[in-house]
């Protein structure tokens, strides 16, 4: 099997959690397998891989946005789906691969050309779709669809597992973290010592404040800094060009609030500096509005040594044990996370605990070696079977 070519379809480049889990996936496969991975467009992903020795390309095909769920625009996605569906058929009998892995659940003209070649595909769900995204009926469908055009489907957590009714064919394979890269104080701090004076707290994702929930953070932020006036934010990331009104809509949120001088906006930062940013902080806050099919910045911030903060459902259940590895709230009540922050804040001696507790959890649970074995391992099965 020396050289089994397994080809990754991403949805995007932009270098987010479940690109970032792509990433670290595919650099820690064993040698007996060629990862190539391809993308409808350019970004941070595809340049780190370049750096990284794995090829990569850009083709356009097909990804299923929100933004087609219109009676219109519909069929606005069905034609271009099934131009990318002859599109990816003519690229896969190019590159032969012995797997096509679709790194997302939005990804459907992938798995229906897999199917035409009869290539063993392999479909891996990050999201918590069911009663959260769309219609019952429509889901019944996509998720016969999955289920049906797999050879076996990748759920990241337990609560992603759970959308597929005990389905012999889902498998749970956590994402993982590289724990030599992402410890504790690693390299400098990024701000003078003098910030430091002050605890910071932080959150790390994309400026879709809908789902991740940074709205939720302005204002338990503003509700922490009422009790202690010794706490610094930080919100980590940014926001599609196209969607640049939802950013500017949080910072104004801040400046109506008074908190410019407390709450920072750091934007986009590279996957290279992420540990940095971890150990910049003293505590790690999730905060999303739907439920996370894992939280891969929760386990980047606790491989760390850091305390986090997340709301009790989906994926973190997976992770965080409620004061042991961290701290778990009641989703969407900013004044719960308000509460855990100031707690946090009293009590050093807590953040020390959970921070080493969560540093061996990862140790021992979640390193990307665990994760590319077991993944390597299925396509080993997958291959001997096709």
């Amino acid at each position: 099997m020396k050289g089994s070519r397994i080809l990754y379809l991403t949805s995007t480049a932009s270098g987010y959690g479940g690109e970032n889990a792509l990433l670290d996936a595919v650099r820690a496969l064993p040698s007996e397998f060629e990862p190539i991975v391809i993308s409808p467009e350019h970004g941070p992903l595809l340049d780190t891989l370049t750096g990284s020795g794995i090829r990569s390309r850009v083709v356009q095909f097909a990804v299923l946005h929100r933004t087609y769920f219109h009676p219109l625009r519909v069929f606005t996605y069905l034609g271009f789906a099934v131009v990318s569906f002859f599109r990816l058929l003519a690229l896969f009998r190019a590159i032969r691969p012995a797997v096509v892995h679709s790194n997302n659940v939005l990804i459907l003209p992938g798995a229906f050309a897999a199917k035409a070649l009869g290539i063993p595909h392999v479909w891996h769900i990050r999201e918590i779709i069911e009663g959260h995204h769309i219609h019952p009926l429509l889901w019944k469908i996509w998720r016969w669809i999955i289920l049906a055009f797999s050879t076996k489907v990748i759920c990241i957590s337990t609560a992603v597992q759970k959308q597929f009714g005990g389905s012999d064919k889902t498998i749970v394979i956590h994402d993982g973290v590289d724990v030599s890269f992402f410890r504790p104080t690693r390299g400098k701090k990024i701000k003078a010592s003098s910030a430091k004076k002050k605890l910071t707290v932080g959150m790390v994702g994309r400026l879709e404040h809908r789902r991740k929930g940074q709205d939720i953070f302005i204002e338990a932020a503003r509700a922490a800094l009422k009790t202690r006036k010794d706490l610094r934010f930080v919100i980590v990331g940014h926001e599609r060009e196209e969607f640049a009104h939802r950013e500017r809509a949080l910072h104004e949120m801040v400046e109506r609030y008074g908190l410019s001088g407390r709450i920072e906006f750091r934007g986009f930062v590279p996957r290279e500096k992420m540990a940095d940013v971890m150990n910049e902080l003293d505590v790690l806050v999730l905060c999303s509005k739907q439920p996370e099919g894992l939280g891969l910045v929760l386990l980047e911030a606790m491989a760390c040594g850091k305390p986090v903060i997340a709301p009790a459902e989906g994926g973190p259940l997976d992770i965080v044990e409620d004061q042991v590895t961290g701290i778990l709230i009641p989703p969407r009540d900013p004044q719960r996370l308000a509460e855990a922050i100031v707690y946090l804040a009293k009590h050093p001696e807590a953040r020390t605990k959970l921070g080493k507790a969560g540093r061996r959890k990862v140790e021992s649970s979640f390193g990307i070696e665990k994760t590319a074995a077991t993944t390597a391992a299925l396509y080993r099965e997958i291959v001997a079977l096709a």
